[in-house]
């Protein structure tokens, strides 16, 4: 409900504070158009509260960017502040729930500790579950690592960003490192090819062969998850996707089928199947293989195009890049109906604002 209430209030302030005509207000329009009508081919399985609900982050994303990107209500330095904010809410809020956990607590709402894992100290921080809580922290690092590259010049290297961010830095490897996340580990992995120079890229790849080598002797859960599910991608098999990782294969499943099964000669693979497809399709594990990214099967390809266009448009510079992999692979390349993913989408947003315009110091003014 507060979710809805925000979009609602952006929708009023967007009609009485008046807006502009920016690309992200007529590519967002034109992708819930496309989703509106094509779900509304299949009347049997149409629900007004899917598109609503869709129709309720875009609209708080539109406020988003016509004051962020078209009215510069950021400087450099507060969105810089906002992320290190970001990095030590998640990782304080982490610490607080282990101590909880080590005390006894099962649970603790008032804490944000809502489910027992049974992962030792891994717990949700400040989202709903461990894997969600890792994408958003990865993400905020990177963009904060993004702001830092376009404020000095060049790529940080590791120490440089340490004594820049010593504590954001700090609290952000505790949190990756035991909240208890196989996703986690992969979100890590992705993230630390940013440091990698091309000069000791040898060095690199014979670092990772003797890591891959002795994880199978590290006993600890998510790295092991982490791991198998690698393995298990490799195969292009579905179900030992689905048998090695349950949570893992909602990402990597939907990509293999994408790649894998996507039948271009057929009309509903364009226009979708309509809304709650894949929640009919009967079992979990029949759900989990018809899927595909972007919820292609729901909406079709056509509003996949358009959401890709969006994306980069909107918040990723370049196609060959890191911020990619973050899309495809930890976010499954679709917008959908997820506040976390809508909340990275605005901090990348962010971050493409910033990278593109030389570097200001606006500190004192600030």
């Amino acid at each position: 409900m507060i979710k809805i209430a925000t979009s609602a209030i952006c929708l009023f302030l967007l009609f009485t504070k008046g807006f502009y005509i920016t690309r992200a207000l007529m590519l967002l329009l034109l992708y819930v158009s496309i989703v509106f009508c094509t779900s509304y081919l299949r009347p049997q399985t149409y629900r007004w509260e899917t598109i609503l609900y869709l129709i309720s982050f875009v609209l708080t994303y539109i406020y988003f960017y016509d004051r962020i990107v078209v009215r510069q209500l950021f400087t450099h330095e507060f969105f810089i502040k906002i992320l290190r904010f970001i990095l030590l809410a998640y990782a304080i809020a982490l610490i607080i729930q282990q101590c909880a956990l080590l005390a006894g607590f099962q649970t603790l709402p008032i804490i944000n500790l809502t489910q027992f894992l049974d992962k030792g100290l891994g717990s949700n921080a400040l989202s709903g579950e461990p894997s969600s809580a890792a994408r958003v922290i990865t993400v905020a690092m990177f963009c904060l690592v993004r702001m830092y590259e376009h404020h000095l010049g060049h790529k940080p290297t590791v120490k440089e960003l340490y004594h820049l961010a010593k504590y954001p830095v700090l609290g952000y490897g505790w949190s990756i490192l035991t909240i208890g996340s196989g996703t986690g580990f992969i979100a890590l992995g992705l993230l630390a090819l940013y440091f990698i120079q091309p000069k000791y890229i040898c060095i690199s790849l014979s670092t990772l062969a003797i890591v891959f080598v002795i994880i199978p002797y590290i006993e600890f859960i998510p790295l092991q998850r982490a791991y198998n599910t690698f393995l298990a991608t490799l195969t292009l098999d579905k179900s030992v996707v689905i048998e090695t990782d349950d949570s893992a294969a909602a990402r990597v499943v939907p990509l293999i089928n994408t790649l894998t099964n996507l039948d271009l000669f057929n009309w509903q693979t364009w226009f979708g199947h309509g809304v709650d497809y894949i929640k009919n399709m009967g079992g979990h594990t029949d759900q989990m293989l018809a899927r595909y990214i972007g919820c292609i099967g729901e909406y079709g390809l056509i509003s996949f195009i358009v959401m890709q266009i969006t994306v980069y448009k909107c918040f990723i510079r370049k196609f060959l890049s890191l911020e990619t992999l973050f899309w495809i692979i930890l976010f499954g390349a679709t917008f959908g109906n997820i506040a976390y993913t809508w909340g990275v989408i605005m901090l990348m947003t962010a971050t493409k604002h910033f990278i593109e315009k030389p570097f200001i110091n606006n500190e004192e003014e600030q």
